[in-house]
């Protein structure tokens, strides 16, 4: 079997600030080890299909495999889930989060059958109250965990679960990529910003993803701050305020280190 995820390169950096934290450290520990308890471990009912599997992450000295086998998350798939690390943004027309409105405010044709009213009531509030900064957008969107796993074929299949419904705040920046910078890399210069989001609205879902928009020709990188309806309903535009105000220095900063023409604003 060969390596079927690739391996994150330029991980130092990112791999030092967790380990240098004992509060990072122990979500990391929590997260790996409430997957091994009782409630929700996966036990492989084939014993040859665990086996191969096994075997092959040993001889390959692939960490993500084994982690697949026995807890369904990649070792970024559990730093994602310990809110150490933002989620990959799949694009506006992706997987994940999967968009419902328009850049507009609009519901997607599509999509009418599956937002509530009420869902669609409190997302046009937000959407006609919030004052949107430069190159950035509100939608209503449905934000998941992607879990992967092995199938019987030693082939890589995953399934979306966990759904969440939110107010996706979409910023674009620098395109991180034609800085050279690698996703792991990507995910180091928005480390401050990141943690920073969380510690403003702890269960917002947060989103990168490398050249994932484009404008005139020219591509950029997107981060997006999804926060789901049920939690934060109440305090939706005081979270939004903060949020752009950590995210529009960042960008700034940003800018700074690949110059004035990286983004048109």
């Amino acid at each position: 079997m060969s390596l079927v995820l690739p391996r994150e390169e330029e991980v130092e950096n990112m791999f030092s600030r967790i380990l240098s934290s004992d509060v990072y450290c122990k979500r990391l520990l929590d997260t790996f080890y409430d997957h091994m308890c009782d409630d929700n471990r996966s036990v492989d009912s084939d014993p040859t299909h665990f086996a191969e599997v096994l075997l092959n992450a040993y001889k390959n000295g692939d960490v993500s495999a084994l982690l697949l086998e026995l807890c369904h998350r990649s070792m970024f798939d559990l730093l994602k889930e310990a809110y150490l690390i933002p989620k990959r943004f799949h694009g506006k027309c992706g997987e994940n989060p999967v968009l419902l409105t328009d850049a507009d405010g609009n519901l997607l044709e599509e999509k009418k059958g599956l937002v509530s009213r009420h869902e669609y009531k409190k997302f046009h509030e937000v959407y006609e109250a919030h004052h949107a900064a430069p190159r950035s957008k509100l939608y209503l969107a449905d934000g998941y965990d992607l879990v992967r796993y092995y199938t019987q074929d030693m082939e890589l299949s995953e399934k979306a679960e966990n759904r969440e419904r939110g107010i996706l705040i979409l910023y674009a920046l620098p395109d991180t990529k034609k800085l050279g910078l690698t996703e792991a890399q990507a995910y180091d210069v928005i480390w401050s910003t990141f943690h920073e989001i969380q510690e403003e609205a702890y269960s917002a879902v947060v989103y990168y993803g490398q050249e994932t928009g484009t404008k005139s020709g020219k591509s950029f990188d997107e981060l997006g701050v999804l926060l789901p309806i049920r939690q934060f309903e109440s305090k939706m535009l005081q979270h939004f305020g903060v949020i752009d105000g950590l995210v529009l220095a960042c960008r700034e900063k940003m800018i700074k280190t690949a110059g004035i023409d990286s983004l048109d604003l």
